[in-house]
């Protein structure tokens, strides 16, 4: 599982399609939204700076290296990456919030091709289950624990990560 946490989460609104493009993910050991992709951020900031009650709010996007898709991390409280930055899979990018068109504390999760166009189906491409719950990515077993010294990210099957 590839989720932008370390650690234990909860799923809280689900992937569906154009009307929910995403995953609302809370996290519960930390509030730090990690990377999910190697890649280079291209957007980092507000959705809109003359409204901050509107869309993602604070957000990063950040283009995939191999698929070029976009892969975005929406109202967030605090931002922790610039522009043009190179990110690997596990770097922190920015710290859980309230921003935006948000009615509590989460992540907005999700990927886009081309943009604004073509939906991914985040859950899919994760191996986040597209289910309210709890769940743990694998990367720390509790909140006492670190990252392990050995991260293999698979996703359908595919190693794409390994360090």
């Amino acid at each position: 599982m590839n989720s932008p946490y370390n650690g234990n989460f909860k799923v809280t609104q689900e992937y569906k399609g154009a009307s929910h493009d995403g995953l609302d993910l809370v996290g519960i050991d930390s509030k730090e939204i990690h990377s999910t992709v190697n890649g280079v951020v291209e957007f980092a900031g507000w959705e809109n700076s003359n409204n901050h009650s509107q869309g993602f709010g604070q957000y990063v996007k950040i283009i995939d290296n191999k698929t070029g898709y976009g892969f975005y991390f929406g109202h967030l409280s605090t931002i922790k990456v610039k522009v043009g930055q190179s990110v690997k899979i596990t770097d922190v990018i920015g710290i859980e919030g309230n921003t935006g068109n948000s009615t509590g504390s989460h992540c907005h999760y999700c990927i886009r091709k081309n943009g604004k166009g073509t939906h991914i189906d985040v859950s899919n491409y994760s191996g986040i289950p597209n289910k309210l719950g709890t769940y743990n990515d694998g990367y720390i077993t509790n909140s006492s624990t670190t990252k392990t010294d050995t991260i293999e990210l698979k996703v359908n099957g595919k190693t794409v990560y390994k360090n």
